[in-house]
Order: structure tokens, then sequence, then C-alpha cells
């Protein structure tokens, strides 16, 4: 409120100004609080709070821009985090001006929709594959995986690598390029995947290959390798003799339920599509259904869908089923001319029992998918889960396992005087426990390949010899592995884990975060670094196809009816940063943006807007 003034003694008063200077030579602060209460002072004050400054009218250089810049790329992240459509920032930018008029910040503000799409596509999506390539330099393996999925009439394509950086935290899934395909030919999808390493030099360190267990990715179980399918094609072409092709392990446990069910006389999946679609659409249908609930003295539940790509719909449409058997048993019966299929299902005396059945049997394959599906699984813990299933299902056939639920149902049936259906079910069992075995103990054969990695699920004190076994099969792979200097290293890893078997904490993290922790512990690298190999070469092994599916759950969050005319490159946008930056919430997503002059720059610039003139895309309301 004061400056200097004409002596030592004295002070300009800059809000009553006109020369009005305060001796503080006789009073010392006194003669200041004495000038405060004047007239003239408290006139000038009343009157600088209603007048602007000429400076409020004016945005300053430099940090007000990047800051304007940051809040634009943040809106713009926080648009695709949250599934926003473009044009709701037509209204979020006018908004803000309105709202915040104090603020220089928002003075700057500029980004509706075009700009925010162009800052989304043009900045932030190339930023997110262009992270990703660098921490890659110093990474020697990764993992491709990719599927397709219709939208319309176009099919679309993610790639994703996968590989281990400790120092980042583990095992790592990003998303680097998403495309549509005219066709879905095992030479198209290899050529595509083998353009997309070489354009960003990610060739070398190519060392798996991961899909679904189709045939086109790999020629069936016995991986035809001089055929044509994806895998055989990929390994021709890029002349590596050495790639490991990993088949999705949720996808044969969801086909091993599959194949089960169908030598059931009861056509269980059949039945839940069925039952769902009759009172989907139709709310006569379910209004009719809640009187029966109420007259069999049930509480009315929605019906579950099924349908055979969803690995965990069964289970929860099995339970449903069966909380409204009753009501459903006795509203079907009653009506004049139900499905046939539905109505046989209700007449067969024993379709209850079957559905008793399969929900144990539900139960353990659920669980296991579940727990297979983590995003940063390893082939180590997938084939764990794998052999946990088999086991459970091994016994449960040596032992014609049945729930006391199935067997209070069953001894009721024979009292009735059904025996021989009894038999029957027994027998049908049986064979549902075969068929699932069977199914297993064929797609798990490709699985053995990574037998000499269990150890280092560190569930045990490692040992040596097995050790020495990984060595042999990574020299087989081209991996070179001073095992001299391993095994000093190895006898480090064998005093951890000594030490964290005792770990309740450790012994239920993720493999991969283990071996983080591990590597952490090290006091340099020379102390782990041809440990690190090994787990560099494992844990860039796709454990499963299930992290491509979460791209298309995104890509269908984004891509909705009501933003229909989005183009595929505009879409490939909202993944990348969708998918690649799902760890990071908006705020730190903003703190990062002001940490980093040069991606501001890039959102600043006219250059984002290059790809939109190439392409003219839109987006409706």
């Amino acid at each position: 409120m004061f400056s200097r003034g004409r002596d030592k003694w004295e002070a300009l008063c800059t809000i009553c100004k006109a020369g009005t200077y305060v001796s503080v030579a006789n009073k010392g602060c006194g003669d200041l609080e004495t000038h405060i209460v004047t007239a003239k002072h408290r006139d000038a004050v009343r009157g600088g709070e209603g007048s602007s400054k000429l400076t409020d009218f004016f945005v300053q250089p430099g940090k007000t821009e990047d800051a304007a810049h940051a809040a634009e790329g943040a809106f713009a992240f926080h648009t695709v985090k949250h599934h926003h459509s473009y044009r709701s920032m037509d209204c979020t930018s006018a908004l803000l001006k309105r709202t915040f008029t104090d603020s220089a910040n928002v003075k700057k503000f500029s980004s509706a929709r075009t700009k925010t799409e162009a800052i989304v596509y043009g900045v932030l999506a190339p930023h997110s594959v262009d992270t990703t390539l660098e921490a890659l330099q110093d990474i020697p393996y990764l993992g491709i995986a990719t599927d397709g999925s219709n939208h319309g009439a176009v099919k679309i394509f993610p790639i994703m690598v996968q590989y281990f950086d400790w120092k980042q935290g583990g095992v790592q899934s990003k998303l680097i390029e998403v495309k549509d395909t005219p066709d879905e030919t095992a030479e198209t999808i290899a050529q595509y995947l083998i353009e997309t390493l070489r354009k960003n030099q990610l060739t070398e360190k190519c060392i798996a290959f991961t899909g679904d267990n189709c045939n086109t990715n790999f020629g069936g179980v016995r991986r035809d390798e001089g055929g044509r399918n994806v895998f055989a094609n990929l390994k021709r072409i890029l002349q590596n003799k050495t790639l490991i092709g990993v088949g999705c392990p949720a996808h044969i446990l969801n086909n091993c339920v599959h194949h089960g069910a169908d030598t059931l006389d009861v056509e269980i999946e059949n039945i839940l599509f069925k039952i769902y679609q009759y009172f989907h659409i139709y709310t006569v249908h379910t209004e009719s259904l809640k009187e029966y609930c109420e007259f069999v003295d049930i509480q009315y539940r929605t019906l579950l869908s099924h349908t055979k790509t969803r690995w965990l719909s069964l289970f929860p449409g099995i339970h449903r089923l069966l909380q409204m058997f009753p009501a459903l048993k006795a509203f079907f019966l009653s009506q004049e001319k139900p499905p046939v299929a539905i109505k046989k299902f209700f007449e067969n005396e024993f379709s209850e029992i079957y559905l008793w059945h399969m929900h144990s049997l539900m139960i353990v394959f659920h669980e296991h998918i579940e727990d297979m599906e983590k995003e940063n699984n390893s082939v180590v813990e997938v084939s764990n889960i794998l052999h946990s299933v088999h086991n459970v299902l091994q016994e449960r056939k040596e032992n014609n396992f049945m729930s006391i639920k199935v067997k209070e149902l069953l001894a009721q049936k024979r009292k009735d005087g059904h025996d021989q259906d009894c038999n029957q079910f027994c027998a049908a069992v049986n064979g549902l426990y075969t068929a699932c075995l069977q199914y297993l103990d064929k797609w798990m054969t490709p699985m053995a390949e990574f037998s000499p990695f269990m150890w280092m699920d560190l569930s045990e004190t490692p040992d040596w010899n097995d050790v020495e076994t990984c060595i042999k099969y990574l020299r087989e792979k081209g991996v070179q592995t001073d095992d001299v200097k391993c095994f000093d290293q190895f006898t480090n890893l064998k005093k951890f884990a000594e030490r964290s078997n005792s770990d309740g904490e450790f012994k239920g993290k993720q493999v991969h975060r283990m071996w983080t922790e591990y590597f952490e512990r090290a006091k340099t690298v020379q102390n782990h670094s041809e440990l690190l190999k090994i787990a560099q070469f494992v844990f860039a092994l796709p454990s499963h196809n299930a992290n491509v599916e979460r791209v298309f759950s995104l890509m269908q969050s984004q891509w909705t009816k009501e933003r229909n005319q989005l183009s595929v490159d505009s879409v490939k946008g909202l993944l990348l940063v969708q998918y690649n930056f799902k760890n990071i919430t908006c705020k730190d997503f903003h703190a990062y943006l002001l940490n980093d002059r040069k991606l501001l720059g890039k959102i600043s610039s006219s250059a984002k807007y290059a790809w939109a003139e190439k392409e003219g895309t839109e987006e409706d309301d």
C-alpha cells in the first residue's frame, strides 16, 4: 500500500496517490494508522474497489499461456477419460468463460470440439505412443497381441505390446496402433502386424505373438507352422524361427465349459439365451412374470443374458435362473403357446438338477477366469491357474462329485421312482468331467513350453537346477545368459526368496511385482543383470488376450450410437489416450502437462490440425 517517499522517514500512499506522503518521523507506525482512518484515504479505498485496472483487460504472456494450454490439454484428456462427446466442449469452453470471469487462464482458454479433437488425435495420442517407444529403447524384448472386432461393416484391429520395465513398476501393456482392415485373412493380419513393428523399429525386439486360439491365428492346437495362419506367416516373413505363439488361456477355459456342456441332454446355454430374449423387450411378459413371483413368494429379479463370446456371463446367468426357477417354471407351463424348447426344458424333471450341477461347476471356472484375466499376469501365473482347474476337475471326476443340493434333489427323485433317470444323470456328470478334462489336456499342451519358468513364481525357494534349465531354454531362443554370473546373482535371489516367504503381503503380489521388488532392492544392476535378462524375456510374453478385449470395451464406450460418425482415425486417438494413460487421473495429467513445455508447445501449435484436414471427420450430436 505504501512505496518509497522523498526521504527515509516518508512513504507515498499508493491508494491516495496525488502526491500524498505520510511521515513516520514522529510516531512511527502510529502515523500510518492515523492516515489510514482519514476521510481522504477511505474515499480512495472505496473508489479503487469500484474500478477495474487496465491490466485486467490484458493477459500477461509466459506462464499464463502455458497454464491455458495445459488447461486445454487437461480438458481434452478429461473429455476422453470420461467418455464425453467432443461437442460437449462447445458448451464447456463457453461456460468456463462465463463462470470464471476473473481468471486470466480462462480468458486464454479456447478449446471447443474441433480443437479438442485435434489435441487428442494430433498431440496426446501420438505422445502416448512416443513415450512407449522411448521406454522401449532400453528394453530388449516385447510381445505383440491383436484381435478383431466389428463395428458395423468396419473390422477394427488394435495392436498391443507388452514388456517388462521394473523401474516403472513391472509389466507394461501399451496400445500402439488401431486400424481397420479390408478383410480378416491370416495374410492381411500378419502383414499389418509386421508393418507396425517395422514402422516403429520393433521387429528385432518381438519374441512372441498372442491371439485367441482360432485357426486363423494358430492353425489349431498343433500350431501348424507350415500353414497360412497368422503365427506361421509372422515366423516366415520375419524369418524368426524362435518366435513364440501364446494362445489365450482364458479362451481355453471358456471353450472348455462350452465343450463340456455340449455333452449334456439339457442345452443350458441355449435355454438361458431364449428365456432372456422372451422377456428382454416385452413388458407384458415381464409384468406377468412378476405376478408369478408374488404367487410363489420369491423376489423378482431381472434375467441376465449370456453369449458364448462373453467369458464371464454363464455363471451369473445360471445363478439368476436358479433364483427365479419356481416362478419361471410356473409361468411357462401355464402359457398356451410358449416356445417349444423352453416348454420342454421346464417339463423335464431333471432340468433344475442340471442347473444346480452346472452352477457348482461354473463356480470353479468363473473364479479361475477372473483370476486369469488380471491385466499384468504372466505365463507363469496362467499356467498355474490352468493346472489348478485341471486338478479340481480330476478330483471331481475321481470322486464323482456332486453338491449336497444336487444329491438332495436326486434322492427325492429316487423316492419318486426315477432311479433310471437318476443313473443317467450320474453318468452325464461323469461324462461332463471327462469331456472338460480331455479338452484341457489337448489345449494345455502348447502351454507346456513355459514349464522352465515355473520356478519364477517364488512360491518356494528357487533351485539352481531349475534356473539352469531356464538358461538352456533361453539360449535356444537366442538369448545369451552368463551362467557363471547368474549363479552368483542367484544366491542373492535365494536369500531374498527365503526372507520373503514369511511375508504374506509379498506372497499375495503378482509375480512380476515380486521380481520388481527384488530388482528395486538390489544395490546395482551388476547384482542382477543376468536374472534381469530372464525376467525381461518371460514377462514380455503376453499371458492372455484379455487386454485386447479391454480395448474393445473402451471402443464400445466411445463409439456409441450417439457418436456414430466418428472416423476410425478419431476412434484411434480416443483409444490410444484412454488406454495408455489409464492409470493417471485428470488432475495428475494437468500437472503432467505443466511439466512438459515441449508438449504444451504442440498443444498451442496449428500443426495438430493436419490430420483433420486430411480426414475431414465430423461428429454428430
